[in-house]
């Protein structure tokens, strides 16, 4: 199985996303799949973890926009998927931000989260107050409290995150002196 159908049909929903966010940020989370997966148990339903991964940042329109909805609805049926099945990853959709509760939430929660830390996270973390048009001050006050609320659920997420944890609040320390 391959997570191509679902990139194809929802890369395209990301066309006004901000930098942060955009199809490029759901490229990254499917490149980070197969590392995360690895000694998470039970194994992941591939199609729901392509799903969650593709469709990650589409949670909220799914909700709000019934015809989006019933479109995404009939590409899932499309490709294989029950009506029951449709309903489950739905809800496992609008739950895997925040209580992710099976392995593929759990690895597309981490694969989001890695994004929070290292080199990448500070970077991302100021091109988004830049474009908010924040002040360095509540841009790392924004940063730091979105650090402090992330948490890794698979063993490899959490092993991942040591070092780009340490990055982040070196570079904290560091700007903190200069501001």
């Amino acid at each position: 199985m391959s997570a191509e159908p679902y990139e194809s049909f929802a890369l395209p929903h990301y066309a006004d996303r901000d930098p942060a966010h955009n199809a490029d940020h759901i490229r990254r989370i499917l490149r980070r799949l197969p590392d995360l997966s690895r000694g998470v148990e039970p194994e992941p339903q591939p199609r729901l973890l392509y799903f969650l991964a593709c469709f990650h940042g589409l949670a909220d329109r799914i909700r709000r926009d019934e015809a989006f909805r019933a479109e995404t609805e009939a590409f899932l049926i499309m490709n294989g998927w029950t009506a029951e099945q449709v309903a489950e990853g739905f809800v496992a959709l609008g739950r895997h931000h925040v209580m992710p509760m099976t392995s593929a939430e759990k690895i597309v929660h981490d694969a989001n989260h890695l994004e929070r830390l290292g080199a990448f996270g500070v970077a991302k973390a100021f091109t988004r107050g830049g474009a908010d048009g924040q002040s360095y001050e509540k841009t790392l006050a924004i940063f730091e409290r979105n650090l402090r609320m992330t948490r890794f659920l698979t063993p490899r997420g959490r092993a991942l995150a040591i070092d780009g944890l340490a990055y982040c609040r070196d570079f904290i320390t560091r700007l903190r002196l200069e501001l």
